[in-house]
């Protein structure tokens, strides 16, 4: 049998002689060490056991998936393994570039055994499967075994766009035009670039946040802190083969879509009116760039859903580029209504999707906007409203500006410490409220959830520590770190500037705790899902541990273990019998469930059977909740058009009804404890 495949090998290709060493990446290499080994806030010295570990990172980093090295290529790089930090210390990194051409060289030989496999007919009745357990991944011993895994990650690939009922002759035009791209990508790679892959594969070694930048990537590391990105409004990392979507930034046009969430993947991309172009196996910044483009045009993903059936083939997506504007995280006033008796009690809202400020812009005549100025004009309208409590809602707040979380803070607490910050000169900084006013002193809940990050954690354990408000959500993201940047060349050196961005200090709760790994532990867990002990900060490895530090003197305050176990069982009991809660629980243990498969079947029938089965499963949960709103049921092919009421702000007013009703019990325990009364 021959295939249709027309692949094209016309590109710009970076020779062999090019990948090498010059002045300045020299330089780079002295100043990222003398940062490293001096300023980083935990330092760790170069030295043999780092430098084994630069290379194992170095070589997962260019070979995730452990499909084109072998055993014997590792072997033999293993005698650099001890060697690295003395070529570092000498600025030499020419090692990173003679792997990265024995990786060019596997890679041409894996795509040259890709296309020949394309060729073959494959027996989907036989039964067999696919490892997809990446932390079992094996280098290959030999050549057959090489083959061997080509030949069933092929037969998956090919499989996975049959369930799409895609015709066979354009699935293996579809995967050679994969592959060579994919090829293609790595052949195109600059020096500046491999030397990045390798830079990074030390700098990660120092913690998850420390990245040396070369001047492509200090560029969108500029551009996404401005906030001028036009593109999804999503942020995105890379996980083994795959391009993940991190956090949906608040206001951008993934957010108003609906269509993609957290822990989705990007498969492929398509400009309007071009052809899809698959992106597995690409670096991010090549993503990235795809995605982003001018407001108004039009860009199509295909993503795999985080709660599909595994092995399930993608769903495509449109979505309308657009500037993130200000305007557009600021913070937001709603009100939900809970009964209680004869009447209905009424609780506000204010949710804060990021800590921001344009004070620069004000001072060039903007109006101003910032987090807590905002939330101050907006606490106004809630004593207008005369609501019987507040809730604050940070789920979904990655974080921003630590002085507008210390000035948030201070609009609910007389005065007082708020966070404090140890150096890496060990040197102590205390940032305080000083204003004794407050803007609200009612009852108050803050929501977090696990992508509630940085400055968020640090205002909800200070609400957590001051007794001032009930925490309640999800165990939050973890990161209670500082970064800073530092260029490394100055700007007439080649004209363009690299970067390194490290760790300098932590952060710390006023009680001495860290947020910094743990994260914030809410006073109420909610009852909607199962905690992902891999997700955050203590999902990397080398990631600083938790640790603490001596408290700072504040008025400290706590809420009562029998209010506390009061509270708890009354939200469980309520999530227990909630039709929506269940919902959330059963979407929440079919992701974990995914996530926990370790083989794919490459049989079509059990494959479509199991994706069926999935889907059937997910179908059903949802009709029945459809059932206890009152609303029809629907299908799969239905399902799309037919969104619940409020459309992407249901779940959303389901979750702020909870937290009402969790603060109306608080607000009856303590009236019962001032009364003696029971607290029903």
């Amino acid at each position: 049998m021959t295939t249709t495949c027309s692949v094209s090998a016309e590109i710009k290709q970076v020779a062999e002689a090019d990948l090498t060493m010059n002045p300045e990446l020299r330089k780079d290499i002295q100043r990222t060490v003398a940062y490293l080994r001096h300023d980083h806030y935990l330092p760790k010295d170069l030295d043999d056991d780092i430098s084994e570990r630069i290379l194992t990172t170095y070589l997962e980093r260019l070979d995730p998936i452990k499909l084109h090295f072998t055993q014997q290529d590792v072997d033999q790089l293993q005698l650099h393994g001890k060697k690295i930090d003395d070529y570092m210390k000498l600025a030499d990194a020419e090692v990173a570039f003679d792997i990265y051409k024995l990786y060019r060289t596997r890679l041409e030989q894996s795509t040259e055994l890709v296309m020949e496999l394309l060729e073959q007919d494959f027996d989907f009745s036989e039964d067999e499967s696919l490892n997809v357990d990446s932390d079992n991944y094996q280098w290959a011993r030999s050549k057959l075994e090489v083959r061997e895994k080509w030949r069933k990650r092929i037969k998956n690939d090919m499989l996975q766009q049959m369930l799409a009922e895609t015709p066979l002759e354009e699935i293996k035009d579809n995967l050679a035009r994969r592959y060579q791209r994919q090829r293609d990508v790595v052949f195109q790679l600059k020096a500046d670039e491999v030397f990045e892959i390798f830079m990074n594969a030390y700098a990660r070694e120092l913690g998850p946040h420390t990245q040396y930048m070369s001047h492509i990537t200090a560029e969108n590391f500029r551009i996404n802190m401005s906030l001028s990105l036009e593109g999804i409004g999503a942020a995105l990392q890379t996980e083994e083969d795959y391009t993940v979507v991190n956090r949906i930034i608040p206001g951008g046009p993934a957010e108003r879509s609906g269509a993609i969430k957290p822990e989705d993947k990007i498969v492929a991309v398509g400009q309007q009116g071009e052809e899809m172009i698959n992106v597995i196996g690409w670096r991010l910044t090549d993503v990235v760039q795809m995605i982003r483009g001018d407001k108004g045009t039009r860009v199509r993903l295909q993503i795999m859903k985080a709660d599909s059936a595994p092995g399930a083939p993608p769903e495509e997506i449109e979505l309308v580029r657009d500037v993130i504007q200000l305007e557009d995280q600021a913070a937001k006033l709603s009100h939900v209504e809970i009964p209680d008796g004869n009447s209905n009690k009424k609780f506000s809202v204010i949710s804060i999707p990021s800590f921001y400020s344009n004070s620069q812009l004000a001072k060039q005549g903007a109006e101003y906007k910032a987090t807590a100025h905002d939330v101050r004009k907006l606490l106004k309208q809630v004593e207008q409203n005369q609501s019987d409590g507040l809730i604050i809602d940070l789920r979904g707040n990655g974080g921003g500006y630590l002085d507008q979380a210390v000035r948030l803070t201070g609009l609910f607490i007389p005065q007082g410490p708020v966070v404090q910050s140890v150096f890496s000169n060990r040197k102590r900084e205390v940032r305080r409220d000083r204003d004794e006013g407050v803007a609200y002193d009612g009852p108050m809940i803050v929501l977090i959830d696990r992508y509630s990050a940085s400055a968020s954690e640090i205002f909800a354990a200070a609400m957590q520590d001051y007794g001032r408000a009930l925490v309640v959500g999800e165990r939050s993201f973890g990161k209670g770190t500082v970064q800073t940047v530092a260029p490394l060349r100055g700007r007439n050196e080649e004209g363009h500037e690299s970067q390194v961005k490290f760790t300098i200090a932590q952060f710390f709760r006023v009680n001495g705790g860290s947020t910094q790994h743990r994260g914030v532990i809410p006073d109420i867990v909610v009852n909607s899902g199962i905690e992902d002990e891999e997700f955050g900060e203590r999902a990397y490895d080398n990631a600083l541990p938790w640790s603490q530090t001596r408290p700072v003197l504040f008025e400290s305050n706590s809420f009562s273990p029998p209010m506390i176990e009061h509270l708890s069982k009354r939200h469980a009991e309520r999530a227990q019998d909630s039709p929506a809660f269940t919902l959330l629980r059963q979407t929440s243990e079919r992701r974990h469930a995914n996530r926990n498969v370790k083989e794919l079947s490459l049989v079509k029938d059990q494959r479509a059977a199991e994706r069926k089965t999935v889907e059937a499963e997910s179908l059903a949960q949802l009709n029945a909740y459809r059932a206890s709103l009152g609303l029809d049921p629907v299908t799969e092919e239905t399902r799309a058009d037919n969104p619940l009421p409020d459309e992407d702000e249901h779940f959303n007013i389901v979750r702020h009804q909870e937290a009402a009703r969790i603060l109306l019990d608080q607000i009856k325990w303590t009236n019962a404890v001032i009364t003696k009364s029971p607290a029903g």
